[in-house]
């Protein structure tokens, strides 16, 4: 398709400002979430007056192609299909369709990798700092978003334009942060059938300590064959150990913040913290004692499921964000029972500070082999302001995938998750995550208790909150560490390798592939923000 015309450009931005002004943009859609599609409805059928009908007869047709992680969807078709009849009617001045290309997640990395190198044509990329976001900046894959995000994106800046700099590499924006809460709580899921039928204590994880979880994965494994005491991929060596331990510079430099001097901002490799060498330590152990399942490591292992099946006792992961978010707290976690099949309880063991990294943690980029990213900013936009499409993309159609009972998700009569042809749990992906409506089981309150805990969060700022590591004079080194790291990051935080043997091992990878150089580089850019800062 052939991009419009610079005097098309134009001609769209006036209409497209009469038009934002006409839906009244973001503001409009701060209503509580069981009024916010009538709103919405209402406002965006100002759109299609004949003004927007010139501008559509000005642009070619163009269709969007979003890149997401997610697991396969029967009916994803008829998503798509629901989704481009809205955009037809609602926006027919923007003349685009959407193409959904969701990769699952054990394929997601070798398969975006791949589409890049080959530059392939797709335009909204979900990307993150946990998926590669700095190497995807460095490989060049990924187009700067300052201009269009001026042009374009009115209702996005109307809830990220303080939150931008995180994502900004070389002084330049090139991924748009979900509007989310602030920052996360790691701690463990558990059965709270298993937990009642054994009078479980669970005191002792007010400690905050994952290695306290341990009698109870005992008394599963002594109890209960054939189910799996702490099931995985989600491990004590993921996000519990770098937001409990680091403030996170790069993939291996970091500041140690525990047990340290509150005012220190020494950089170290994070593999090298005694607290990482504990927690591998202490999940092989798990590993061998038969706490964990082997299969931890299979590409597109979905460890719910495995708890849905009666299979698995435990859960070491992210929490939801409820009311109460002290540490040790035991609370019955809605969403996880949604997905488990049957109730939940979650114990938060660590609460995030302010992280600059966070807010690279969920956002959307843009391709540089896009043909229109202007179309594709608009996209975006949209899902910051239309509760309709956002409900779409996360939801499915209505009367099909879900039905609206009391203002919440619930599934049509006689469907379950698993039948029903469209259902995952990827909200926060994309869009402005406040105009979601919740699911039928889940805390009305929701997005409310999203805004306490994001006032809990940002009075807790971490060391290095603002500083924004420059990768690029050591973008070589990060990428041969990356590749070092992948024979033995894995099979330490899932418990498969010895770490006696193979944290040594991993060292010395990383000392050849240049991380001295890195830690190096991350402490004299970090002691210039201090010193500029006056930190």
């Amino acid at each position: 398709m052939k991009r419009f015309r610079q005097s098309s450009l134009v001609l769209l931005t006036l209409i497209l400002a009469i038009a934002f002004a006409a839906t009244g943009c973001s503001s409009t859609n701060k209503a509580s979430n069981g009024s916010k599609e009538e709103n919405t409805a209402s406002s965006s059928a100002n759109t299609s007056a004949e003004p927007a009908k010139k501008a559509a007869e000005a642009l070619d047709p163009y269709e969007v192609v979003m890149v997401y992680p997610d697991a396969p969807q029967a009916d994803l078709a008829s998503v798509q299909t629901g989704m481009n009849d809205y955009l037809k009617q609602t926006y027919p001045e923007l003349n685009m369709t959407v193409k959904l290309n969701p990769i699952d997640w054990g394929a997601w990395n070798d398969k975006t990798n791949l589409m890049m190198a080959s530059n392939e044509k797709f335009d909204l990329l979900f990307t993150a700092d946990w998926l590669g976001y700095n190497q995807q900046v460095l490989k060049g894959g990924l187009l700067p978003l300052d201009d269009l995000l001026a042009q374009y994106g009115p209702d996005i800046e109307a809830v990220e334009k303080d939150y931008h700099e995180p994502a900004k590499r070389g002084g330049k924006l090139y991924g748009i942060h979900t509007h989310q809460e602030l920052g996360g709580s790691q701690g463990v899921y558990l059965d709270k059938a298993l937990v009642d039928k054994y009078n479980m204590d669970l005191s002792a994880l007010k400690s905050g300590k994952v290695e306290d979880l341990e009698p109870l994965l005992q008394i599963i494994k002594d109890n209960e064959p054939g189910v799996t005491p702490l099931a995985a991929p989600s491990f004590p060596l993921e996000a519990y150990y770098s937001s409990g331990t680091l403030d996170t510079i790069s993939s291996v430099a970091a500041v140690n913040t525990l047990n340290t001097d509150p005012n220190s901002l020494d950089v170290i490799n994070s593999f090298e913290t005694p607290r990482y060498k504990e927690l591998a330590d202490l999940t092989h152990k798990w590993f061998k004692a038969g706490f964990i399942n082997k299969d931890a490591l299979t590409p597109g292992l979905d460890a719910w499921k495995k708890i849905q099946a009666g299979k698995a006792f435990a859960l070491v992961g992210d929490m939801e964000i409820l009311a109460n978010m002290e540490i040790g707290s035991v609370a019955k976690a809605p969403n996880a029972s949604i997905k488990a099949g049957h109730e939940m309880i979650q114990i938060p063991l660590n609460v995030d500070r302010l992280q600059t990294g966070k807010m690279t943690a969920t956002m959307q980029a843009i391709s540089k082999t896009s043909k229109d990213p202007a179309r594709a900013m608009m996209l975006l936009n949209l899902f910051f302001k239309d509760q309709k499409l956002l409900t779409l993309f996360n939801f499915g159609v209505e009367g099909k995938h879900y039905v609206l009972k009391n203002g919440q998700i619930a599934l049509p009569d006689g469907k379950t998750t698993n039948d029903v042809g469209f259902y995952h749990d990827i909200m926060w992906q994309i869009g402005n995550q406040m105009l979601n409506y919740t699911r039928e089981g889940e805390d009305p309150n929701k997005y409310q208790n999203y805004e306490k805990f994001n006032e809990m969060v940002s009075s807790r700022p971490a060391r290095t909150f603002g500083f924004i590591f420059d990768p690029e004079p050591v973008k070589n080194e990060i990428i041969a560490i990356d590749n070092a790291n992948k024979a033995f990051v894995d099979g330490l935080k899932s418990g498969q390798l010895d770490p006696e043997e193979n944290i040594p091992k991993l060292l010395e990878k990383q000392k050849a592939a240049g991380v001295d150089k890195v830690i190096t580089e991350a402490q004299k850019q970090l002691d210039a923000w201090r010193a500029a800062n006056g930190k």
